[in-house]
């Protein structure tokens, strides 16, 4: 018969029986073994949070850093983006007004060139809808150019009350806008595809109440690389937000 090596434990009251049991000796030593790799393993993640957290901190200073830096250069980007495209519509305008388009500049001197500048897109119409819940534009934008070049892209309509001091924006898709209310990270927009040669599109949001109006509503549309394909700025009517029945209001555009 082989004989196992136990331990026996006995509890003794001052009445009663005593209570006692055994337990062999392999699960003794495992059962500490265990609780000293536990021990041991809770002390080493310790130890490694202690001495990792400071740069665990710094890391994640940096991090921030980065994050504010990168705003900051799309912001610039962005306002750039905005500047070229206003530049390349006033020297359009300019060489409407002359009855000519001004003439190119030196080669490699950075001018246009020598053809009419046609924005890719343009709108030809829009209709504003409103009822008390809720405003939507729908509007049909029209390729003016190869329809290979405007391969879709990102779009907001941002809804402006002028009458407000300061003046109120709300944007569909929501985005931070800056105070003039131009978006900030043109990739937060809805994405649009390929327009070959006419597509309508809609915006609708959710008004806040039912006092809630806007004076001009703004389309953005960038290319997939961040580039401004459209800006055009629009009146709405005042009266559209406050009648009892919901109204649609189709307007033609005036785009050159």
């Amino acid at each position: 018969m082989k004989v196992q090596n136990n331990l026996t434990f006995i509890v003794s009251r001052n009445y009663g029986r005593p209570l006692s049991f055994s337990l062999p000796v392999w699960r003794i030593y495992a059962g500490a073994a265990a609780g000293l790799i536990l021990t041991s393993g809770m002390i080493l993640l310790s130890l490694m949070y202690i001495f990792s957290s400071s740069r665990f901190h710094q890391m994640e200073r940096d991090y921030q850093k980065l994050q504010e830096e990168r705003d900051s250069l799309r912001e610039q980007v962005v306002s750039i983006n905005l500047r070229l495209f206003q530049a390349k519509e006033e020297w359009l305008l300019a060489g409407l007004i002359q009855g000519a388009v001004p003439e190119a500049g030196i080669e490699g001197d950075g001018g246009f060139g020598s053809d009419l500048y046609l924005p890719p897109l343009r709108i030809d119409s829009y209709t504003t809808r409103v009822n008390g819940k809720s405003v939507e534009i729908s509007f049909r934008v029209i390729n003016q150019g190869d329809a290979k070049s405007t391969g879709g892209g990102f779009l907001f309509a941002i809804f402006e009350n002028e009458e407000k001091t300061p003046s109120v924006y709300v944007s569909t898709p929501r985005v931070k806008t800056n105070d003039e209310g131009f978006p900030q990270t043109y990739k937060s927009g809805t994405y649009f595809g390929r327009v070959r040669r006419a597509a309508t599109l809609r915006r609708r949001f959710k008004r806040n109440s039912k006092e809630e109006y806007f004076t001009h509503v703004t389309i953005y549309m960038f290319s997939v690389r961040g580039g401004l394909m459209l800006k055009e700025r629009y009146p709405l009517e005042k009266d559209l937000f406050f009648k009892k029945v919901p109204v649609a209001k189709t307007q033609k555009t005036s785009n050159l």
